[in-house]
């Protein structure tokens, strides 16, 4: 069974483009090549030894090596981006943990190692009868639907040629340029690709100050995707190009529906005194989904100013909300946190949230290696954090 996601990040995708795929994938012998996270365009370009468009023609087919079946793709190669292939038949193995299932008749870009660069391969009686295995890239395959395969092999084309550049400075350069190229292409796939050349691993050219008058429209559009937009803020404040709390207000104030509840999780990890104000008054907002992102994203140590907020909004009666108002609480852990969890545990009229307010009551104390105060009005003995 073949299952269609979108890619991480929030970030939008074409999602006939980019597949990750499940239970169909081929079992891997013993040996194969484990994988991580899915690798860039950028990365994989640069690892494999050749890369071609390519259709399927038998997508389930078995190598016989050393009494041990290896599974096999056959395809007709359609054109080659990288590397001395030539349209005509090849064929290809296709093991490792996040090996991928193919589909006979499907179109697919491929990027292809020499099999003698994979030791567990290169020492089996598959070497000499088979020259290449694809990199599995954490289960995920690439298929050139008629939109996506013009834009795709284009950035692919553009990284080998990038490859080719001698002058490390000079490389680096075009790196960074491409790079602003393919996040200014409105590409959804292209965009997400970039950012993950973004995350630890990745080797894309550090964005710099001159970028930036690039990168705000991206940001600042509505027509670029929301997971695009708070992935570019995220990666210009780390990288202290940006005032990040400023950005996040402003994320916070334009954003509507769907995109504003991913822009109000976003936030709970770029606190700030701007953020924590435009979050309150979204507590009373009628959108239920807009009041839970907004009680879980006030839930940061030390947030004095959304106590109070939080707790007024236990009013409301929808139970995923009190528990998450709950957790955050005990997540601010400050003094006044710890007593309004105590407060609930003794006075509120349910009994089930005065239990769970009472754990959580507990665990802050635990965490903070103190006794639970006395419930108030309840008359219950000082519990000992273990």
């Amino acid at each position: 069974m073949v299952r269609r996601f979108s890619m991480p990040v929030v970030i939008a995708v074409i999602v006939l483009t980019i597949v990750r795929v499940g239970d169909a994938a081929p079992s891997a012998p013993a040996g194969a090549r484990p994988t991580t996270g899915a690798m860039s365009l950028r990365r994989l370009t640069h690892a494999a030894d050749a890369i071609v468009t390519a259709r399927v023609t038998a997508a389930s087919a078995q190598v016989d090596a050393g009494g041990i079946g290896y599974p096999v793709v056959h395809v007709e190669v359609l054109s080659a981006v990288k590397g001395a292939g030539t349209p005509g038949p090849l064929a290809f193995v296709n093991v490792g943990a996040g090996a991928v299932g193919y589909v006979d008749g499907e179109e697919v870009l491929l990027f292809l190692q020499h099999l003698d660069r994979v030791a567990e391969l290169a020492a089996t009686p598959l070497h000499g009868r088979l020259r290449y295995v694809v990199i599995p890239n954490a289960g995920e395959k690439l298929v050139l639907t008629p939109w996506a395969k013009r834009p795709l092999t284009n950035a692919v084309s553009r990284y080998v040629a990038v490859d080719t550049i001698p002058d490390p400075e000079l490389r680096g350069e075009a790196i960074r340029s491409l790079t602003l190229d393919l996040l200014k292409s409105g590409e959804p796939v292209l965009i997400a690709t970039v950012m993950r050349d973004f995350e630890p691993g990745g080797d894309a050219a550090a964005l710099t100050l001159a970028d930036l008058p690039a990168m705000v429209p991206l940001i600042e559009s509505p027509r670029t995707p929301i997971g695009t937009r708070i992935a570019l803020v995220a990666e210009l404040e780390r990288r202290g190009l940006v005032f990040g709390p400023a950005r996040w207000v402003r994320l916070l104030r334009t954003s509507k529906g769907s995109d504003l509840v991913a822009v109000i999780r976003a936030v709970g990890d770029h606190p700030s005194a701007g953020v924590t104000g435009q979050l309150l008054p979204l507590l009373r907002d009628r959108d239920p989904a807009i009041v839970e992102a907004t009680a879980s994203s006030l839930g940061v140590p030390g947030n004095v100013d959304a106590v109070r907020p939080l707790a007024a909004a236990l009013a409301q009666e929808d139970w995923t909300l009190r528990l998450t108002i709950l957790r955050s609480l005990s997540r601010i852990g400050t003094q006044s946190a710890r007593q309004t969890l105590e407060l609930i545990a003794a006075r509120h009229p349910d009994p089930e949230l005065r239990a769970r307010a009472e754990t959580e009551a507990i665990i802050l104390a635990r965490r903070h290696g103190t006794t639970l105060a006395a419930m108030l009005g309840g008359g219950a003995e000082a519990v000992q954090p273990n």
